[in-house]
């Protein structure tokens, strides 16, 4: 997990280097086989290098964003035609996900509230396409999207996903563990990205 926090800082510091320099640059040079053999080699590494390269990689990431930034070129294009700008949503989301998934002292129920509500309805607009049968998903709680509520698939017999957004949304990235006994049920998805 480490790993692959350190190659997309890595593949997004790349992306945005080039955006300054007015190319575009992939982020994984080598495409997906490529970025998967980079995250298995670096993995079996002791947990000293794998911190550090996690910490001087995010180093390098905080400077690029600060060089797009002085810059002001967040609307450079990138990789499939995407905004600079595009690229601090998308490492937001890759840390605080994977935050979770190293099984720390930080859980999804810590997730920030506006984190939770950026990404819950986005996750959510491509779960029917994730799931075998009809849903109805309901929130109970959160800062901005408690009384929320979604129909996904055709049926009368629709599994209530009921609970608290921080748990909703770590049950559709396909983490029902991290929802913990927060919600009414957790079915079975397909693979989320």
């Amino acid at each position: 997990m480490l790993t692959h926090l350190a190659r997309n800082a890595d593949g997004i510091s790349d992306t945005l280097s080039g955006a300054l320099r007015g190319e575009v640059v992939r982020r994984y040079p080598h495409g997906p086989e490529g970025r998967n053999r980079d995250i298995e080699d670096g993995a079996a590494r002791g947990v000293a290098a794998l911190l550090e390269d996690v910490r001087s990689s995010a180093a390098r990431l905080d400077s690029t964003f600060t060089a797009v930034d002085e810059a002001a070129a967040w609307d450079s294009l990138t990789e499939f035609e995407l905004p600079a700008s595009h690229w601090l949503a998308a490492r937001r989301r890759e840390v605080e996900i994977h935050r979770v998934d190293i099984a720390g002292a930080y859980s999804a129920a810590q997730w920030p509230a506006d984190f939770v509500a950026r990404e819950l309805p986005e996750v959510i607009d491509g779960l029917g396409k994730r799931t075998p049968g009809a849903l109805r998903i309901e929130i109970t709680s959160g800062a901005e999207l408690a009384g929320r509520g979604w129909d996904l698939g055709d049926g009368d017999d629709r599994v209530l996903v009921r609970g608290p957004d921080w748990a909703v949304l770590a049950w559709a990235l396909g983490r029902p563990s991290a929802a913990g006994n927060a919600l009414s049920a957790t079915p079975s998805l397909e693979r989320w990205r």
